[in-house]
């Protein structure tokens, strides 16, 4: 089954093929490249760990900036205090 341009727009990136994705824009093309290439990276990561990059004040209010140190995911959190 072959989809639309607008409905393989309106599809997530994660799920397009690399036959979809080359019908995007060259924007587009790019964007979702480099998200399933993060996406293939953390994946592939043994097991995350966590590191802290918030600044003290950041995290006296709450805001908890980190990420993996062996993929780079983003594991930013907010306690909500």
């Amino acid at each position: 089954m072959t989809r639309t341009l607008d409905e393989i727009r309106r599809t997530p990136v994660g799920l397009l093929s690399e036959e979809e994705i080359a019908q995007l824009d060259p924007r587009g093309q790019a964007y979702a490249r480099l998200f399933q290439a993060r996406k293939a990276r953390e994946a592939a990561c043994p097991g995350h760990e966590r590191v802290e990059t918030a600044t003290r004040e950041q995290a006296n209010r709450g805001w908890h900036r980190g990420e993996c140190r062996l993929c780079g995911k983003d594991m930013t959190y907010d306690s909500g205090d």
